[in-house]
Order: C-alpha cells, then sequence, then structure tokens
C-alpha cells in the first residue's frame, strides 16, 4: 500500500517512493479524480542522486534517502500497478 494523505476528505491522493537500478529514487503521487474508476493524475519525481541538482545539496539527499527507506520499512512503496481505490481506502 502507499501512503494516503490525511486531507483524503478533500482528496483521494497517495504517495509512494521506488529506487532505481540506476540509485535514482522516485517520487510518485497519484491522485484519483473518481474513487472506484481508473481515473487519476499522477505525478512523478526522479531524484538522481550522482548527479543533477540535488548533488548539490547533500542533506536533501539524504533526507530522500531516509524518506525512502522509512515508507519501505512501513510497507508503503508499491508500484502504481498494484494501486486500487479499493486498497487505497484506510477507510
Amino acid at each position: 500500500m502507499a501512503i494516503q494523505t490525511d486531507d483524503c476528505d478533500i482528496s483521494d491522493t497517495s504517495m509512494h517512493m521506488q529506487v532505481g537500478g540506476n540509485g535514482d529514487y522516485y517520487l510518485t503521487l497519484i491522485q484519483y479524480i473518481e474513487r472506484d474508476k481508473p481515473n487519476f493524475k499522477r505525478l512523478d519525481m526522479r531524484f538522481a542522486m550522482s548527479g543533477g541538482c540535488i548533488s548539490k545539496h547533500p542533506n536533501v539527499a539524504k533526507c530522500i534517502w531516509e524518506l525512502y527507506r522509512a515508507l519501505d520499512a512501513a510497507g508503503l512503496n508499491k508500484h502504481p500497478k498494484e494501486l486500487t481505490p479499493a486498497n487505497l481506502s484506510t477507510k
């Protein structure tokens, strides 16, 4: 399961992270437009850990790594193909 927003009464949005084979981290936000329908918006953000803009900010890179580890340890890093409105709901 991905982590779900605490504003679920306003927006059905979830977040998860993945790490690529290249060591980069990917943060994904998924917002369902209508619950129980496959209509959603998806935003992805890549954090290049060996170069790119984050290499100038090692403390931010460390936080990205720690966020990934914490989400993963809690079982909150599922691929979007595994996410459905039914298993996103915390109700």
